[in-house]
């Protein structure tokens, strides 16, 4: 690590618990829900719109596991300074709503508690809240726990 990426480090003890972080947007089109569904989540409601509009949800709808997988990557990505060791668990999922092609979503979070390890000092766990949202209001929210590095690591 560099010495300006040193400076900008953010270990446990100086995540800010409560405050909120605009992680960003992100807009799926038809094409990329599709080829997304084809290889990991092939349900007929996320492979065609035709298929979509005779279903429960009255049009296509991205897979779930694609809507988490990238509102992850943006909460990650804003949080580029936390020193993670890396994920411990998904939490507390909610869908409200589903995300439909081209629609913007924004995500925001806000870490939620941060502990010491009471077996690895080197490290402690920060829970963090997720929310997606389009213009009408949460589309899904949900948890990550983090394993994250504490400044005064041990080798």
């Amino acid at each position: 690590m560099t010495d300006s990426g040193e400076a900008l480090a953010i270990w446990l003890e100086d995540l800010t618990l409560d405050a909120t972080i605009d992680c960003g947007t992100f807009r799926l089109s038809e094409r990329e829900i599709i080829d997304f569904a084809a290889q990991y989540d092939p349900q007929e409601f996320h492979l065609s719109r035709a298929a979509g509009e005779a279903s429960i949800f009255g049009g296509l709808i991205a897979s779930s596991t694609q809507s988490l997988a990238i509102s992850c990557g943006l909460v990650v990505r804003a949080n580029r300074n936390v020193r993670f060791v890396c994920g411990a668990a998904w939490e507390d999922i909610e869908l409200f709503r589903p995300v439909r092609p081209d629609t913007d979503y924004a995500v925001r979070a806000r870490w939620t508690s941060a502990r010491p390890s009471a077996s690895k000092p080197d490290r402690g766990i920060a829970n963090i809240a997720i929310e997606v949202a389009d213009g009408e209001g949460p589309v899904m929210r949900y948890g990550i726990a983090y394993f994250v590095w504490r400044r005064a690591r041990r080798s």
